[in-house]
C-alpha cells in the first residue's frame, strides 16, 4: 500500500507522497490515473517529496495530465504545511524544485509563504526579435501577451473586466499550447481593481481552469508591476480566494502569502497503478 495526503491551497489541490519513506516513481499514465476525480484521488498536482544534498527535500510535480510541472507555488505552501505537521518545520526551510529553490516560511496555517526565484530575463520562443509582450486577436478581442518565465512559463494578459468562466476556456485552451511556446504556458487572465488588488483567472496548462494558481499569481504581479500598474505589496483575487504578493522588483525573489490546509490522508491500493483508467 502506498500513503499519501491530501492538502488544498486556495482550493488548488494536491495529493502528496513522501517518496523518502518508500520508493514511488510513477508513469504518466499512472499519474492520470491517480488524478481521475472519479477513478483516482483527484488532483490537480501530485507532489513527490524526495532526498535532496542541497535543500531539506525535493519535490517532483506532476501535473492532472500526467505531464511534468518545474513549478508550483501553492504546491509548496502545502509542503511546508505537510512539513510542519510532521515536525520537520519549525518556521522555515529551504525546497528544491526543478526550477530553483524555493523557501518557505510557516507563521500559521493562514500565513503561509513561499519565495520563488527572481523572474527570469529571457524572450519568449515566438522570435528572437519578439520581446516578452506581443499582441494578437482571438474571439474578435485584441489581447496583449505577456511573457513571464518563472522557471514554469506563464502568459499574463489584462482585461477591463474580470474573465468569465467561458473567455477563460476559450483562451486557455488557445494558448496554454501557443506555437511560439515549445513548454506551453499557463494562461493568466488579470483585471486591475484597484493598484492594491488584482481579480485573477488561471487556466493552468495540463490541468485546465483551476480555483488558484500560485505561481500564476506571482507572474501576473511581477507583469503588472513591471508596467506600474499595480504596487507592492499586492492583493490577487483568485476564485479559490487571497493571494498576497511581495516583489521588490528584478533580481529578487517574489513571495507569496496565503493559508493551506491537510484535507486527509489514506493508503493507494497497488492494483489501481496496473489498470488502465477508463
Amino acid at each position: 500500500m502506498i500513503e499519501f495526503c491530501k492538502l488544498e491551497a486556495l482550493g488548488n489541490d494536491f495529493a502528496l507522497i513522501d517518496a523518502r519513506r518508500a520508493a514511488f516513481d510513477p508513469s504518466s499514465n499512472q499519474v492520470r490515473r491517480l488524478g481521475d476525480r472519479r477513478l483516482g484521488i483527484g488532483f490537480d498536482q501530485l507532489l513527490i517529496l524526495r532526498h535532496s544534498p542541497h535543500a531539506a527535500l525535493r519535490v517532483d510535480i506532476r501535473n492532472h495530465d500526467g505531464s511534468s510541472a518545474e513549478q508550483c507555488g501553492n504546491g509548496m505552501r502545502a509542503v511546508a504545511l505537510y512539513m510542519q505537521i510532521t515536525g520537520e518545520l519549525a518556521e522555515s526551510a529551504r525546497l528544491e524544485t526543478p526550477a530553483g529553490s524555493v523557501n518557505v516560511l510557516f507563521e500559521d496555517a493562514d500565513r503561509i509563504s513561499a519565495t520563488l526565484p527572481p523572474p527570469v530575463v529571457a524572450q519568449a520562443s515566438r522570435s528572437p526579435d519578439a520581446g516578452q509582450a506581443w499582441k494578437e486577436q482571438r474571439c474578435g478581442i485584441d489581447f496583449e501577451l505577456n511573457y513571464i518565465d518563472l522557471g514554469n512559463p506563464h502568459l499574463v494578459i489584462e482585461l477591463p473586466s474580470p474573465a468569465s468562466s467561458e473567455l477563460l476556456i476559450q483562451v486557455g485552451e488557445e494558448f496554454s499550447h501557443h506555437p511560439s511556446l515549445s513548454q506551453g504556458a499557463n494562461v493568466n487572465l488579470a483585471h486591475v481593481v484597484d493598484p492594491a488588488r488584482i481579480s485573477l483567472s488561471v487556466y493552468e496548462r495540463g490541468v485546465g481552469p483551476t480555483l488558484a494558481c500560485g505561481s500564476g499569481a506571482c507572474a501576473t504581479a511581477v507583469s503588472l508591476i513591471r508596467q506600474q500598474r499595480v504596487r507592492s505589496a499586492v492583493t490577487v483575487d483568485q476564485p479559490g480566494g487571497q493571494l498576497v504578493i511581495n516583489w521588490s522588483g528584478e533580481g529578487h525573489g517574489i513571495t507569496m502569502t496565503g493559508p493551506a490546509q491537510m484535507v486527509f490522508s489514506g493508503t493507494i491500493h497497488p492494483d489501481i497503478l496496473r489498470t488502465s483508467p477508463g
